[in-house]
């Protein structure tokens, strides 16, 4: 305790110290400096976030996939240093005429200085960006980033030298002219220009920042229109700037804009946060701005459609085996969420059992029910299969690319422009001027159709119906939630019964008459925080006539239920629950089989795993604890629930006192822990598993901690260390995948 109060003196007399010797000058600097110096920290401390606290969340962003796209962020990161170097030379340069404060001491009025401290700013990213893409090309192409993005830079600043000459003053006095006049109206009332014009003219320093904001504007109209996000398939688009170019260019508008704003208002204390947020709050309100997802016209589902158990014996009659119980076996799939790792995941299970157990084990699947990023996998999944009723195992490679394909850099495009644009207070300009990719939640769905089978024609859940209803494929449910009462959204083919009890809705009833892409489907119930925005349906239509829609607005599967197995639980109840038969109802079908799978993508907790040792957090838990805690117990209380939901299910139906007993077998698919991995061929069982080790493992912290990237996209490590990961745990002999096989193919003889 003594140690503490020390340590707090010491740090109050450090504090009180630097204010008493610091000249009153060097804090109202600070003051005014406030918007460029917390860019320039943004501009340093990212690389360090990236690669240390939130590693998770910003690795991924500096990996980079091409000498191209190094080159571009380079030259984007000297783009954002030289926007904040801009801003700090008005704010030098201005500050004494027009806040009256004395000039600071020791700075220079050479220009140098700008492009120094440009490259100090733009230095920790081209490094980390040149260090982390090693992950994903050779030195060769490293190097040639590096030398390209160096090139872009200087080229950049040439060109910025010589639109600056074209437009001096003394080439071109009317612009001069007009920019005095402009500046004088504004300031009329209060400054009287101080800070801006010396002796009719117009400051260097804002004149340069304003040719600077005017080739940053054509940089950003050019990659507006050139990178645009479309559902072509990859190998037809030009390769896609990074999402870390987009980060840099938002950077550069932001401090640029507030920037200027600060030094104009500060003149007259007018906080410009506090009445940007009020002018937006007001434009959002009397604009009615959201964020929406596209409706499609389709007739509403025919009676016969919602019979689910016939819909199940159709999937049933796709077996063609010998054993007389084969097509009284079902399999239902629960998938996950967990970002672009489920997906990936996801995937890579469903493929992979189909080669461990054979095709009956697909067209055995009668309901997938999926979650977040496990939506995504299962989307792809289904999108291959064949009237036979199963994928090609030819195409498995198609359905973990399309799973695990980088989606970010879709996300950053649609930041940079549709959703920038509405916190600029231009709200209006999504719909006038990207009205098919409306915000970055439309931008991620073209590029996931993008790599679907059929790019050019997108399928719709009225097409999953037809293929539903031929037992071709199983019945789908992409769970969502909607936040306004917190039920869920069920985005299916087909109707659930007894919705208002079990506070639900599905799809067809919330919305009967209307039809959605698959691929805005997967998007509703991947609505990942942050890079998806929640979102409602599009009732915004001339003549009024669709003014009725449900005004629900829908979030991540995730925040109700992240293992899609409530769906799944209640889909068998209906299934297995003893009703009568009406007169031209088709009678359930006969079940003596269910075999439940939970795939999960994260390592399944050890009863006996010791809690890690503590770590001096006590701030971030202060903040941050409440929500971490919230994140961190949805994992074991999901797998704890599920596990005695099937309890309960399986004692019911033993319960039975009937010849019409179901054997229910449940099976959760976990991605290999560390300790598993280590005991499948890194290490020994006996051995140690050291932190070198565990640093090796691309979800794995050096402290051995699971951490899969937040953010959706996925190294090729990465992406290897989801196929490494199946490949072991179908190696041991004593695994999930072990017993599996054995009961499926010796004990349940479906093969």
């Amino acid at each position: 305790m003594l140690q503490k109060i020390i340590l707090w003196l010491v740090l109050v007399g450090v504090v009180v110290t630097g204010w008493l010797l610091l000249p009153s000058a060097f804090w109202q600097y600070v003051f005014f400096l406030r918007i460029p110096l917390l860019m320039g920290v943004l501009l340093i401390a990212l690389p360090f976030l990236a690669t240390g606290a939130l590693k998770s969340m910003l690795k991924n962003l500096f990996v980079l996939g091409g000498a191209g796209q190094i080159a571009l962020t380079i030259l984007g990161a000297t783009v954002a240093g030289m926007a904040v170097t801009f801003v700090v030379g008005i704010i030098l340069g201005g500050a004494p005429a027009r806040f009256g404060v004395p000039e600071l001491p020791g700075v220079s009025s050479s220009k140098v200085w700008y492009y120094v401290l440009a490259i100090a700013l733009a230095l920790p990213t081209t490094l980390t960006v040149f260090e982390l893409s090693q992950e994903e090309m050779d030195n060769n192409k490293r190097w040639s980033g590096l030398f390209l993005g160096v090139s872009f830079g200087v080229i950049f600043l040439f060109l910025f030298k010589l639109i600056q000459n074209f437009l001096s003053v003394d080439k071109i006095p009317g612009i001069n002219k007009v920019l005095v006049t402009a500046i004088s109206f504004l300031t009329q009332h209060s400054s009287k220009a101080a800070g801006y014009i010396d002796n009719g003219i117009l400051n260097n320093n804002h004149f340069d920042a304003i040719v600077f904001f005017i080739v940053l504007f054509v940089i950003y109209i050019i990659a507006f229109k050139l990178f645009m996000p479309s559902s072509l398939p990859p190998d037809k688009k030009i390769q896609e700037p990074p999402a870390l170019l987009y980060v840099m260019l938002l950077i550069s508008v932001s401090v640029l804009l507030l920037g200027s704003l600060t030094f104009f208002f500060d003149y007259s204390r007018i906080s410009v946060l506090f009445f940007w947020v009020l002018i937006a709050v007001a434009l959002y309100r009397l604009l009615n701005v959201d964020h929406y997802f596209t409706l499609k016209d389709a007739p509403e589902q025919p009676e016969e459609q919602k019979n689910l158990t016939a819909l199940l014996q159709k999937r049933l009659d796709k077996q063609d085996l010998e054993e007389p119980l084969a097509k009284q076996t079902v399999v239902v799939v629960c998938a996950s969420g967990g970002g672009i790792q489920a997906a990936g995941w996801t995937a890579q299970v469903l493929t992979g059992l189909q080669e461990e157990l054979g095709e009956s084990f697909t067209k055995a699947i009668g309901l997938i029910s999926s979650v977040s990023g496990g939506s995504v996998g299962a989307m792809y999944y289904l999108d291959r299969f064949r009237d036979q009723g199963f994928p090609p195992t030819s195409e498995s490679e198609e359905i973990f690319e399309g799973a695990t394909a980088n989606s970010l850099d879709a996300v950053g495009w649609g930041l940079a422009y549709p959703d920038l644009w509405r916190v600029i207070l231009l709200p209006f300009l999504p719909d006038i001027l990207t009205p098919k990719v409306r915000d970055r939640g439309i931008a991620i769905e073209k590029d996931w159709q993008g790599r679907m089978k059929t790019p050019e024609s997108p399928k719709t859940l009225a097409d999953w119906r037809g293929e539903v209803e031929e037992g071709n494929i199983p019945l789908p449910v992409l769970n969502a939630t909607l936040v306004d009462n917190g039920w869920r959204l069920l985005v299916t083919p087909a109707k659930f019964p007894n919705n208002f009890k079990k506070k639900f809705f599905d799809f067809n009833s919330l919305y009967p008459g209307k039809d959605i892409d698959v691929v805005t489907g997967a998007r509703l119930s991947a609505t990942f925080p942050y890079i998806s925005p929640i979102c409602r349906a599009d009732d915004r239509v001339a003549d009024g006539k669709d003014r009725k829609i449900a005004n629900y607005h829908v979030a991540d599967g995730g925040y109700f239920d992240n293992s899609g197995f409530v769906t799944a639980l209640e889909w068998l109840e209906e299934l297995l629950r003893e009703k009568p038969t009406q007169k031209g109802e088709e009678t359930t079908p006969e079940i003596k089989r269910i075999l439940i799978l939970q795939i999960n993508p994260f390592p399944e907790t050890k009863p006996n795993e010791q809690p890690k040792k503590e770590k001096k957090r006590g701030l971030f838990m202060a903040t941050i604890g409440p929500l971490l805690g919230l994140f961190k117990v949805r994992k074991p209380i999901l797998t704890s629930r599920n596990l005695t939901e099937v309890e309960l299910l399986q004692e019911w139906e033993s319960a039975k006192q009937n010849d019409g007993k179901v054997e229910i077998e449940y099976f959760p698919i976990f991605f290999p822990s560390i300790t598993e991995e280590a005991k499948l061929g890194l290490k020994t069982a006996e051995q140690e598993v050291t932190p070198e080790l565990k640093a090796k493992q691309s979800f794995y912290s050096a402290e051995g901690e699971y951490e899969p990237p937040l953010s959706w996209k996925l190294t090729k490590k990465e992406k290897d260390a989801i196929r490494a990961g199946w490949k072991k745990i179908v190696r041991d002999k004593e695994s999930t995948i072990e017993k599996l096989k054995n009961l499926w193919l010796y004990q349940w003889n479906m093969k």
